[in-house]
């Protein structure tokens, strides 16, 4: 392990070098600068804040380049004697690396700025995404009734994590509609849809995210999902009834009784008539009152 460390740090010492000796060879157009941020731990989808500082190089208005391992990212016009800080919005786990500032008193094409300047930082960009599992109580519910999600996870959180307080969203269609504090002890939460519609039908998911907030455009990837359908309430109860129909026709046929199972068939088949007019002799009796 030592002697692949010190061959690392080896082959990166040659790199500076080598980017040291390219920015002479350009005849000094672009000039090294200092880089400072307050942290060098981002999660991922969060900001990256950096600062490019000329003082004690330069007292003109220059253009400041932002480096991630030798090569220009980013770019500002740099004001006389200032701090400029670099914005990087939703950032990915791509952007990990070593970064620092130059600059140039010319305008000068992102693409062809390479080189590292007086210091340098590494960013780590840390997982904000903790893989779940979504389980449902009832795959089909009733309108009007509750449905249940758990959501659970088997990926152990470090002692870091388990500090902070962990949001965990309910996804909708891959659009989040609930969100609830993870209980970091029991390593779960459950989710509640109260008295449910025909709209609340869908495929549903769990995202756990660390220290950051959805946002229009996050990738939400889960790869577990439920299905949640709702079925009609009169559709419910002949459901219902027809179940109980086929397991007392199971006693009925060892008995030989076909005909009380033919109509209780009839009964089942003409439920919804039925309901239908006890509805309108109800509505009837309310307006003669």
């Amino acid at each position: 392990m030592k002697s692949c460390s010190a061959a690392m740090a080896g082959v990166f010492l040659l790199v500076y070098i080598s980017m040291n000796l390219f920015l002479k060879c350009q005849g000094q157009k672009i000039n090294q600068a200092k880089i400072f941020s307050e942290t060098t731990e981002v999660p991922e989808g969060g900001r990256l804040e950096v600062t490019c500082s000329t003082f004690g190089f330069t007292g003109k208005a220059v253009y400041l380049y932002l480096c991630k391992n030798g090569k220009a990212i980013d770019m500002l016009n740099g004001p006389t004697r200032q701090d400029t800080n670099f914005k990087i919005e939703r950032i990915e786990m791509n952007h990990s690396g070593n970064y620092s500032c130059v600059f140039s008193e010319e305008l000068l094409k992102i693409n062809k700025v390479m080189g590292y300047g007086y210091n340098y930082i590494f960013i780590n960009v840390t997982e904000s995404f903790i893989n779940t599992q979504i389980y449902l109580l009832k795959s089909e519910v009733s309108v009007g009734s509750d449905a249940e999600f758990n959501c659970t996870t088997s990926n152990p959180l470090n002692n870091k994590q388990s500090r902070n307080m962990i949001l965990v969203y309910l996804i909708k269609n891959g659009k989040p509609i609930k969100v609830n504090i993870w209980d970091t002890e029991k390593m779960m939460t459950t989710f509640t849809l109260r008295e449910v519609q025909m709209e609340d039908a869908g495929t549903y998911t769990c995202v756990l995210l660390l220290n950051i907030l959805p946002y229009h455009g996050m990738k939400l990837r889960q790869n577990i999902k439920v299905d949640l359908q709702i079925i009609a309430l009169l559709l419910s109860l002949f459901l219902g009834i027809w179940a109980l129909i086929r397991k007392r026709g199971s006693i009925f046929s060892k008995s030989k009784n076909t005909d009380t199972f033919h109509l209780l068939e009839l009964f089942c088949l003409n439920s919804s008539f039925y309901f239908f007019l006890i509805g309108c002799l109800g509505i009837q009796n309310e307006r003669l009152v």
